[in-house]
């Protein structure tokens, strides 16, 4: 590149590797880290835009007053029977040349998480490695804070994993001209198990934004809005640069307003009419309107009955609740992980059918009753009948 050529913005690169939509399976581990930092976005001053998909696994950017920087995250979900390793980090693919067994240039982990470093581009930029599995101890210092004196090139620990590198990949630098020492000097490397640990983790990210709002949910209330910020998540991943590329940015402002309607609409379902958000998301799921009239009854039913406590005593109640809210939560978990392929009618038949079995293995609870606490559920906006981001 001339020295008088003007660099870019990394905003106006495309992805190396670009195509079309790709199957996302095998991708909960990836969606769930990026959830995590769209979460951040709301305490987090400097972090501005979450990218799915897009230079890199995720590409979070980053200000610092007038400054931007770019920072590239690769995800890895893999379980080995070892832990991650030097070898494994720079392992390169093999190919034939004329009949030989040669390595793959730019193939391997360590190769890829640095290649988005480009030369035209004029912002800094900083790596990231996420992995479910843990590193073996010539790795670790690449999980201390890049703030950490331990990072500095002088140390043993540090110049020993560079010139590990350095005989795995020999005169290595990226398009930018960096070396080794240059990108490992800016790479962070973070385990963080496996998909449930970053789901509770977010769960309490989550949890303690909202509080700074001023606001609050109750706990299925707020596994229903982290599922709505999961699907967010995944309809980026699946959008197609091509055809848009902003369709894969989940951007600060945005983002805090979307989730502060979230919150509005949890707290307060019933605004515009008693009934309203039961109808409006039953007709979303294309449930035929002589059903929803009956579902309103039924949630009008509900509702008469769990104020009377000669119906049904308070700690009996809360537990046929709690049966009913754990059935009906794994049935909406297969229905996101895709485990049933239906439709809002389909799936909603599926829901009735558990409830009635659950009715037929509980003495004294009508079948009404329980049907009309799924749509109070979905009145309250915790239920639904169609897949998260549907």
């Amino acid at each position: 590149m001339s020295p008088a050529t003007p660099r870019i913005s990394y905003r106006d690169l495309a992805p190396l590797e670009r195509g079309g939509v790709i199957a996302r399976t095998g991708f909960e581990f990836q969606d769930h880290v990026a959830a995590g930092y769209c979460i951040n976005m709301l305490n987090d001053n400097s972090l501005i835009e979450v990218w799915c998909e897009t230079l890199d696994d995720i590409t979070l950017v980053r200000v610092s007053g007038d400054d931007e920087t770019f920072e590239f995250v690769q995800v890895k979900s893999n379980r080995f029977d070892h832990l991650w390793s030097i070898a494994e980090f720079c392992r390169q693919d093999s190919t034939k040349e004329n009949k030989k067994t040669v390595k793959k240039a730019n193939s391997s982990i360590f190769e890829k998480l640095f290649a988005n470093e480009r030369a035209e581009a004029k912002e800094k930029c900083l790596f990231r490695m996420i992995t479910a599995f843990d590193v073996k101890s010539d790795l670790r210092i690449l999980t201390y804070p890049l703030s950490s004196p331990l990072r500095t090139s002088s140390n043993s620990d540090f110049c020993n994993l560079c010139d590990a590198i350095g005989r795995n990949l020999p005169n290595y630098s990226n398009s930018n001209g960096s070396d080794v020492t240059s990108c490992l000097s800016r790479t962070m490397w973070e385990v963080l198990h496996d998909d449930k640990s970053v789901e509770n983790a977010n769960l309490r990210l989550l949890s303690k934004a909202i509080s700074t709002f001023g606001d609050s949910l109750v706990e299925d209330q707020l596994i229903e809005l982290y599922k709505k910020v999961l699907g967010k998540v995944k309809e980026a991943g699946k959008a197609d640069w091509n055809i848009d590329p902003t369709l894969k940015k989940i951007t600060k402002q945005v983002f805090i307003d979307w989730i502060k309607k979230e919150i509005n609409l949890a707290q307060h379902p019933s605004t515009g009419g008693t009934g309203n958000k039961l109808r409006e998301k039953m007709l979303k799921a294309g449930i035929p309107e002589d059903v929803i009239e009956n579902a309103l009854k039924q949630r009008r039913f509900y509702r008469s009955l769990s104020l009377n406590q000669e119906y049904m005593n308070l700690s009996k109640r809360e537990e046929v609740e709690m049966v009913v809210t754990a059935n009906l939560q794994q049935l909406i978990s297969e229905l996101d992980a895709e485990k049933l392929k239906v439709d809002g009618v389909g799936f909603h038949s599926i829901c009735l059918n558990r409830l009635q079995d659950i009715s037929s293995n509980t003495q004294d609870v009508s079948l009404p009753f329980l049907y009309g606490f799924m749509y109070y559920m979905t009145e309250r906006c915790v239920y639904r009948f169609i897949k998260v981001g549907a």
